[in-house]
């Protein structure tokens, strides 16, 4: 298994991906973090999704695990930023530790950046992705050209405004059930023996490794992407063609596919309540949908008011509580039609009324 694999391996023990493909790129992108002063230009990730709780912060830990010098900020001003990524006060000779290198700065809750107040941010970001980018700055009586260039993750519900949108690879995360619970001293150990693993090959300027990856980066064509995106992605492929050169050509249509899924309309601030609620239904529908098949335990059938009964009982189960009044059989038919679970007349001992087949259940959770 190549250290991208075992990066992406890890990535996804701990995170559900809407689309798993996903880890491969952001495998790549934070290894490539150490080197990007060696590209003209560098992509930003954008972490998005429609809801809360999908998993957004969570990944951008574990970047920020296998990433170089990754400095975490819930809300910075532009002089915070640059001052940031451009440490006047380090000498040459020390930046050769981790801790003095030019982080990779990971922005949370990043919707404040469509704001017209982010105006000053926003500039500072827009050049940022492409090396050699400065921003003036009068600092007492001298005036200081500060650096812009750096690894840059955003993390936010929606999107984020267009520009920033041009210059990043944009990750749509869902809610799921990640394979590992997450401990944070676990993950972070797991974390530092990959970055040991990786890390002698592309040190220093002799590494054969990242020779090979420049050459790449300045020979190979990228042009089945418009201009933008090639230039984006030119380091993020060249890195993999290097270090995991079996997966190139899947790396390679990924991009083509995140490239591509930037078109899609964006989706405005106002909806996203929509989606919210949507997605907090879908995980109570389910739930109750595992937790009915309990209920029934070894009968064949169960009529809807024992149902109700029972899941009331489930010590450990929200439906006393649920929705204010509690789970009701108007709610719980609703709730179940989205798995074309449906109520019908059946008997139960010598009772007869409206409820639901066991094999109805099993199957429809068996879909799940």
């Amino acid at each position: 298994m190549s250290v991208i694999e075992k990066i992406e391996s890890f990535l996804k023990d701990y995170v559900s991906f809407e689309d798993e493909s996903i880890a491969l790129v952001i495998a790549v992108w934070s290894v490539a973090t150490h080197i990007f002063e060696s590209f003209d230009a560098f992509p930003y990730i954008v972490i998005t999704s429609a809801t809360k709780r999908s998993g957004k912060t969570r990944l951008s830990e574990l970047i920020s695990d296998i990433s170089c010098n990754t400095k975490n900020f819930s809300a910075m001003t532009p002089s915070t930023l640059f001052r940031v990524i451009d440490r006047q006060d380090i000498g040459a000779w020390d930046k050769d530790k981790e801790e003095n290198k030019t982080p990779t700065v990971v922005f949370d809750e990043a919707e404040t950046l469509s704001s017209d107040s982010a105006s000053t941010m926003r500039a500072v970001l827009n050049v940022g992705y492409r090396k050699g980018q400065k921003i003036p700055r009068t600092v007492g009586n001298r005036v200081i050209e500060f650096n812009t260039y750096c690894p840059k993750v955003f993390i936010l519900i929606g999107d984020v405004y267009d520009t920033l949108r041009d210059r990043s690879i944009v990750i749509n995360m869902k809610r799921g059930e990640p394979r590992k619970r997450f401990a944070f001293d676990v993950a972070k150990n797991e974390a530092n023996v990959i970055r040991k693993e990786f890390l002698p090959l592309i040190g220093g300027k002799d590494s054969q490794v990242l020779i090979s990856i420049i050459e790449h980066y300045h020979s190979d064509h990228v042009n089945f992407l418009q201009d933008r995106d090639e230039e984006i992605w030119r380091s993020i492929l060249a890195v993999g063609k290097v270090l995991c050169p079996a997966r190139y050509r899947e790396l390679q249509r990924i991009a083509v596919d995140l490239a591509a899924g930037k078109t899609a309309e964006k989706r405005r601030y106002t909806n996203l309540t929509l989606f919210e609620d949507q997605a907090e239904n879908d995980e109570y529908a389910k739930r109750l949908l595992r937790d009915l098949l309990t209920v029934i335990n070894g009968d064949k059938n169960i009529t809807s008011d024992v149902a109700i009964e029972r899941l009331k009982a489930l010590d450990l189960a929200p439906w006393r509580k649920y929705r204010g009044d509690g789970l009701t059989m108007i709610k719980m038919a609703d709730m179940l039609s989205r798995f074309g679970v449906s109520p019908g007349s059946i008997r139960q001992g010598s009772k007869v009324g409206k409820g639901y087949k066991k094999k109805d259940v099993e199957e429809a959770v068996r879909d799940l």
